[in-house]
């Protein structure tokens, strides 16, 4: 990796032109160090705050299997503004188009995924998350849009990590999850595996962050270890992108404008 990984405490590094090339071509980026252990510490320390000290606060429904969710909407927060603002300017960089367009902000949450061998009757947040992409569920007229995703702890694969398969990002949209009935994206599109090789889950440090594109087929495995998977998550669109009338997963369409840029008060440009 390039020499300016090394980041020390409180400085917020920019990415690189090698991790730029990877994010073009692969639809994904590792991106170390990214975030500095003090702020790593001081997010956990809020995570654990809000959730319980084992993330297990206000569990999801069973039909909600991926992870335990906590929105943010941290633009206010004197803490999360730096990280979201600093997600920003990334991904204005590996986004890399040559319209001036920039950033949007979405959401922000911790994500918590419970272990599965200590799985509540009736409760989700322990599950896996199987083949994916995020685009269908954005409401959205154009890709482009982000997931920071950033590793509070040390984290191996088994922790129940992200894999992606490499260069999906270029295959077009593909659907939306809840389509694939007890299948996934890969049974429904088996050819992906032809030409798009699976990283497997990757190991992170704390402070790690992997970054996708909303088009780029991802997965992350269950939590099988003794301690639950604390991560922090920003997703960002292009500020270009339009609300296409459709229904949305992760938010409230209400106030937004049939293909008009979706609404600068909840989702404001900061990049």
């Amino acid at each position: 990796m390039e020499a300016q990984l090394a980041a020390v405490d409180g400085a917020l590094r920019p990415v690189t032109p090698g991790e730029i090339a990877h994010y073009q071509k692969f639809g994904w980026v590792k991106l170390e160090k990214f975030i500095p252990i003090n702020m790593v510490n001081a997010l956990l320390a809020m995570a654990k705050d809000k959730m319980g000290e084992r993330g297990d606060r206000n569990l999801p429904p069973e039909a909600f299997s991926y992870f335990n969710p906590l929105t943010l909407r941290g633009l206010n927060d004197p803490l999360l503004r730096p990280i979201i603002d600093h997600c920003g300017r990334s991904a204005r960089a590996l986004m890399a188009r040559r319209a001036p367009a920039g950033i949007r902000y979405f959401t922000d949450f911790f994500a918590v995924k419970q272990p599965t061998k200590q799985k509540r009757e009736g409760s989700g947040g322990a599950g896996d998350s199987d083949w994916h992409q995020d685009f269908a569920s954005a409401g959205s007229d154009r890709s482009g849009g982000m997931v920071f995703w950033a590793a509070l702890t040390g984290m191996e694969p088994e922790k129940g990590t992200m894999a992606f398969l490499n260069g999906s990002h270029r295959y077009g949209v593909m659907g939306h999850h809840a389509t694939y009935g007890k299948g996934n994206l890969i049974t429904q599109y088996p050819e992906l595996l032809d030409e798009c090789a699976n990283t497997g889950n990757l190991a992170y440090a704390a402070g790690d962050v992997t970054v996708h594109s909303n088009m780029t087929v991802h997965s992350a495995g269950p939590n099988l270890t003794d301690d639950p998977r604390w991560t922090y998550i920003v997703i960002v669109n292009p500020a270009d992108a339009c609300y296409t009338g459709g229904a949305a997963d992760a938010f409230e369409p209400g106030g937004l404008v049939l293909h008009k840029e979706f609404e600068d008060g909840r989702f404001p440009v900061i990049a």
